[in-house]
C-alpha cells in the first residue's frame, strides 16, 4: 500500500540564505535549486529587478514565492521615511510576480542583545504597536493591488518576537493580513511552533521552515552569548530542518487540521560548511515528514 502525502496541495520553497549566491552565476543558481526540488524562492530586490534572473527561474520552472519587506522602528513605532523603501521592495517584488509580501519588523541592537530573554528588553509602546499596525495594513493593500498576498513574520530580535507580541499585534491587523509562522524564530521567542499553528490555523497561509539547535538557543537563554546575531553568525543557531528542537511531522500534522495550502520554506540563515548541503538535509527531512 503506498503512503498519503500530508499537505498534498502545499509547495516546498527556499529561503538561501546559507547559499552563496553570485550574479554571475545566475543560472547555476537556480538550477541547483531546481535540482534539490525546491519549487520557489525569496527574492531580494536585485534578483527581481534582474529580466536575466526572471527568465532562469522561468526556465527552471522556480516560482517567486515571497519577497521580504523589513520594517525599521523605534519603541515608538515606524520611523519617518518607511514607505519610500517599502514600496520600492514591493514595486520590485511584482516584476517577478511575487505571491507573497512577508513583513516584518527590522532587527535593533537593543533587542538583538536581549533575543531569547525578549521581557528583559525594551517593547513596543501602545503606540508603537498602532503605527505597525497601519502601516503593515497600508502596505498590504497595495501588495494586493500588484497581485500579492501579505503576512506578518515574527522574528527574533525584534521587537515582535514573542508569542503575546504577536497575538497583540495581530489583533490589530484585518484578517487580509495572515500570518507567516517562521516557527525556528518562534521557538527562539519562547512559543511552541505546533501550538501556534493550531492556535492561528486558517490565518497562518505561509510558513518557514527553520529549526534551531537546543544548545545554542540555551545558551542565549542562559545569556552566555553577546547577542543573537553572534548565535546565528558564530555558532550556528538555525540547523537543517528535522535535527533540532523543530518537531517537523507534528508541525505539518497541525497544519493539514487546517487545510494549510501555502507555502513550506526551508529556511537556514547561516550553516557550516559546505553550506548548501544543509539545504538537501533539509528538504530529506521535510519530505519524510511529509509522507505518513
Amino acid at each position: 500500500m503506498s503512503s498519503r502525502v500530508r499537505l498534498r496541495n502545499a509547495k516546498v520553497g527556499i529561503v538561501p540564505l546559507n547559499w552563496k549566491y553570485d550574479p554571475a552565476h545566475k543560472e547555476s543558481f537556480l538550477r541547483r535549486i531546481s535540482e534539490y526540488g525546491f519549487k520557489g524562492i525569496q527574492v531580494s530586490c536585485e534578483q527581481s529587478d534582474s529580466a536575466e534572473f526572471r527568465g532562469f527561474m522561468k526556465q527552471y520552472g522556480i516560482e517567486a514565492a515571497e519577497i521580504y519587506v523589513p520594517i525599521r522602528c523605534t519603541v515608538d513605532g515606524v520611523i519617518a521615511g518607511e514607505d519610500q523603501e517599502i514600496e520600492k521592495i514591493l514595486k520590485s517584488g511584482a516584476q517577478s510576480k511575487v505571491q507573497n509580501a512577508v513583513f516584518a519588523i527590522d532587527g535593533s541592537k537593543d533587542r538583538d542583545e536581549s533575543a531569547a530573554n525578549a521581557d528583559a528588553g525594551p517593547g513596543f509602546t501602545e503606540a508603537g504597536f498602532q503605527s505597525v499596525a497601519n502601516c503593515v495594513e497600508k502596505w498590504a493593500a497595495y501588495a494586493h493591488e500588484l497581485g500579492m498576498a501579505s503576512s506578518f513574520h515574527p522574528h527574533g530580535g525584534t521587537y515582535i518576537e514573542t508569542p503575546r507580541e504577536t497575538k497583540t499585534l495581530m489583533s490589530l491587523l484585518s484578517e487580509k493580513v495572515s500570518l507567516c509562522l517562521d516557527v525556528g524564530h518562534w521557538l527562539v521567542g519562547g512559543g511552541d511552533p505546533v501550538a501556534a499553528a493550531r492556535e492561528y490555523g486558517k490565518r497562518v497561509t505561509h510558513v518557514h521552515v527553520k529549526d534551531v539547535s537546543g544548545e545554542v538557543l540555551q545558551k542565549m537563554k542562559n545569556k552566555e552569548v553577546p547577542n543573537m546575531g553572534y548565535a546565528v553568525d558564530e555558532l550556528k543557531l538555525f540547523v537543517p530542518a528535522g535535527t533540532g528542537l523543530l518537531q517537523v511531522r507534528e508541525l505539518f500534522i497541525a497544519l493539514e487540521e487546517s487545510g494549510f495550502s501555502g507555502w513550506l520554506m526551508s529556511e537556514q540563515d547561516t550553516a557550516w560548511e559546505p553550506t548548501e548541503e544543509k539545504s538537501a538535509e533539509s528538504m530529506a527531512n521535510i519530505q519524510k515528514a511529509l509522507a505518513d
